[in-house]
């Protein structure tokens, strides 16, 4: 069990929470993480971060804050779900699923908007 920050809507205020592997079932592991993965970065570093679900010195997971329009989250969550089967919460499963696990496009001005509105520091 690790915990971690929870994928949130947008505007709601970032939480942790306690999650583990292996709850997430096996044939959706692909599909969401795939969804994590591919939808608008709002924030994306090139550095990685201890795996909070392993203990191997060599797992890392990515950093970065993902959104769909509707939901936002880190990055991490896509290797959460791909390497340990994660289970992320249920409302934010059922929202994934009610899309077909396909992110919608989101603009450039949007994804701007997010970051703003979850207090992500833009470069001037």
């Amino acid at each position: 069990m690790a915990r971690v920050p929870a994928p949130h809507r947008i505007g709601e205020p970032p939480t942790k929470g306690e999650f583990l592997p292996g709850t997430l079932d096996e044939h959706l592991a692909v599909p969401l993480s795939r969804f994590l993965e591919e939808a608008e970065p709002v924030l994306f570093s090139p550095g990685t971060t201890p795996d909070p679900f392993s203990d191997a010195p060599g797992m890392r997971a990515r950093v970065g804050v993902m959104t769909d329009g509707t939901w936002v989250w880190q990055l991490a969550w896509s290797d959460h779900v791909a390497f340990h089967r994660v289970a992320p919460p249920r409302a934010f499963l059922e929202h994934a699923a009610s899309l077909g696990f396909t992110a919608p496009e989101i603009s450039v001005e949007q994804a701007l908007a997010i970051a703003r509105s979850e207090g992500i520091p833009l470069p001037e």
